[in-house]
């Protein structure tokens, strides 16, 4: 059989006719030939576990294609393979239908799958590269993914991301839905794997594999990559595989979700782009009250640990909201109201009769909105407390069990004293089953109490992870067996805003750390950045509220960053159990920068995050870093911050925007007033600049 071809100005993807296997890869836009040796082709891999031996694979390059057809005009391949071989099971009774569509977006790969074994098929593989070559020129190849934006390095180190004693190779993998596409960033150009679909259904890992090991290993999970093509008689290389858990049972059918591929010639924006249109085209953007949309700050507090502090009765809680109204603040999130305080007594959200009762919290929080600053509680419905006898009595058959019948235990957080600092009566949590409707019952007469309460809204934390429980295996909680926990979400989200849109429309919904798919019933999210940040999120979500937290004493780098990346500064002074006077010069700093972006919005928040498109920085003729580009959606013009993160030296910097032929305005959170300016300023320390056009 002659090779099956899809090709356009971008891709050009050869198959083999007869085995089904991608024998080339290649970015037509810059001749990086990714997939290159047809010998290390590969097409899908599986995994159909036998009662006694449980790593049975089938292998696709050992499988030979039953049938395919070749659409030349819809630029679509259908590939089907019948009847596998498996290692150590015989010829199993599986049909797998690949089809690969050629379009502008990329090439992306969907499947079917039909399992008459006696055997479950917990794991496909599909699409799978048999290695990733490095593009000429390029020195340094490294993975980038939503949920960890910074570089990890793929070459010419690797680092292992799981146990050296489990494993034959050093591997990486890469989990949805916190990571819904990975990046291979050459810096200069790369390649774009991200999984398409509006649902969690199934877990998929985005998995790379260093074949067959180090060259020099500088520990057990951090070494060199071989520099030859071969090496102890193996052919060396990064392979790569696409991973799904669907975990069809015997007699089921089911499908795959995309995976897309595209290679992309430019920095890791031009892959992210990828996926942010990809989403923008799919996704819907949820309801957010007026006040929450606009430039604004919140505080955060917290009034009580598993180690009773019992910091703040509710009725002193009224001395908050007159700091919050004296410094212009708009929102308290108050995180430990609820009974034995915060993560503890999960997943109950009674008010804790020793720092007084129901009707003085609710009197408080109306109290305090009197004053124009709007209350946030504190909630949680991932865990139950393991300490709990509620969850011994009641609680305990909703929990996420393994395939062995035992429930998941996440280690929980220690809080104030040695004796929990040191993990001795640390709250052990359990991961509740979200797709179970019982369970789902429970967590809305939770939800229902912040709402009588009268709180402006929620911030629903830890809603991003469920403690590393994946799969839930309970044959009695009515979920297809098992379960991809995270499939859920969506349900009892779904269930939270029917209650609200009853009773109070404007009730906002905030989480933790969202995973892309949760933004579309979030519209704030809430996060914690260092210097290293890499705004990946912004850049794919522009518009989404997104708030940071500042807690430094002059904390004025986290304050520039969030001018810089669009966020909402959520001030927290002595580790969010302070008052705001608490920290004089961070709060001066952060109104000036707040005071700025609003007589400015149009610039700086009404306006599309380019990150560092469209301009470019440099100090003492080296390029500068630290800067990012908006435009406004009212008038196309941008604006460039610039940042100084040095704590000692000035930084006499120059901006020069692409295309641009528009003079320039300068304007400082302590000068706000525009001057005209040539792109050149000189910054002081820890300061910041921005640069209009006019």
């Amino acid at each position: 059989m002659k090779p099956c071809v899809l090709k356009n100005s971008a891709i050009q993807a050869v198959f083999d006719g007869k085995t089904g296997a991608l024998s080339s890869l290649v970015c037509a836009r810059s001749g990086w030939v990714i997939q290159e040796r047809e010998e290390l082709a590969l097409s899908f891999r599986m995994l159909a576990p036998l009662p006694d031996r449980r790593n049975n694979p089938i292998l696709g390059e050992k499988q030979t294609l039953t049938d395919v057809r070749l659409d030349p005009e819809n630029q679509r391949l259908t590939l089907q393979w019948t009847h596998l071989i498996s290692e150590h099971g015989g010829v199993l009774d599986i049909t797998f239908t690949g089809i690969v569509t050629l379009t502008d977006e990329g090439l992306t790969f969907e499947a079917e799958v039909l399992n008459n074994s006696p055997y479950p098929i917990e794991s496909i593989s599909w699409p799978c590269i048999g290695e990733i070559t490095v593009p000429c020129g390029v020195e340094r190849l490294g993975r980038r993914d939503f949920g960890c934006p910074s570089m990890q390095p793929l070459y010419p180190k690797f680092m292992s991301e799981r146990g050296y004693f489990g494993i034959d190779y050093p591997i990486q993998m890469a989990a949805t839905p916190s990571a819904p596409f990975v990046l291979v960033d050459g810096e200069t150009q790369g390649l774009y794997a991200g999984y398409h679909a509006t649902t969690a259904e199934h877990l998929v890992q985005f998995t790379f594999e260093l074949i067959p090991g180090f060259e020099y290993a500088e520990s057990h999970n951090f070494g060199t990559v071989p520099k030859s093509k071969t090496m102890a008689g193996q052919a060396a290389r990064i392979a790569f595989y696409c991973t799904h858990l669907p975990f069809f049972n015997t007699g089921e059918s089911g499908r795959l979700h995309p995976i897309v591929l595209h290679p992309y010639v430019g920095s890791w924006h031009k892959g992210a782009e990828l996926f942010r249109k990809w989403r923008k085209s799919v996704f819907t953007v949820p309801h957010t009250p007026d006040w929450a949309g606009k430039v604004h700050s919140w505080q955060q507090i917290h009034i009580n640990s598993p180690e009773d502090e019992l910091r703040c009765p509710y009725k002193e809680l009224i001395k908050y909201g007159e700091d919050c109204r004296k410094h212009g603040v708009a929102a308290i999130q108050l995180t430990g109201w609820t009974i034995g305080g915060q993560d503890r007594g999960n997943p109950s959200h009674d008010t804790d009769p020793r720092l007084g009762s129901w009707e003085d919290l609710r009197e408080a929080i109306a109290a305090i909105h009197e004053m124009g600053v709007q209350v946030i509680l504190f909630t949680k419905y991932t865990w139950a407390d393991g300490a709990e006898e509620r969850f011994r009595t009641e609680l305990k058959q909703y929990a996420v069990k393994d395939p062995h019948g035992d429930y998941h235990v996440y280690p929980g957080y220690s809080y104030q004293t040695p004796t929990q600092l040191s993990g001795i009566n640390t709250r052990r949590l359990i991961p509740m089953c979200m797709n179970a409707a019982k369970w789902r019952e429970w967590a809305n007469s939770e939800f229902v109490k912040a709402l009588d309460l009268g709180a402006a809204g929620m911030l629903y934390d830890e809603c991003q992870h469920h403690g590393g429980a994946h799969y839930c295996f309970d044959p009695t909680h009515g979920h297809h067996v098992p379960a991809h926990v995270f499939s859920g979400d969506a349900d009892l989200l779904r269930g939270f805003h029917e209650i609200a849109d009853r009773r109070d429309p404007d009730f906002l919904f905030a989480g933790e750390a969202l995973y892309d798919i949760e933004s579309q019933f979030y519209p704030v999210s809430y996060t914690r950045i260092g210097l290293d940040h890499v705004p990946i999120h912004r850049y794919i979500n522009p518009g989404a509220g997104m708030m940071i937290a500042v807690t430094g004493y002059n904390d004025r780098i986290t304050v520039n960053q969030a001018l810089m990346f669009r966020y909402i500064i959520s001030y927290e002074p002595r580790n969010f159990k302070g008052r705001l006077d608490e920290f004089p010069k961070t709060m001066k700093y952060g109104k000036q920068m707040d005071a700025l972006r609003t007589r400015y919005s149009e610039y700086l928040w009404d306006a599309q995050f380019e990150d560092t498109m469209g301009a470019q920085v440099t100090c003492d003729g080296q390029p500068f870093g630290t800067y990012t580009v908006f435009i406004s959606h009212a008038t196309g013009k941008r604006a460039v911050v610039v940042s100084n993160f040095d704590y000692e030296k000035n930084a006499e910097i120059t901006v020069t925007l692409d295309s641009s032929a528009s003079d320039l305005s300068v304007v400082t959170p302590e000068n706000p007033d525009t001057k005209s300016s040539d792109g050149t300023g000189e910054i002081p320390p820890l300061s910041t600049m921005i640069f209009m056009e006019r």
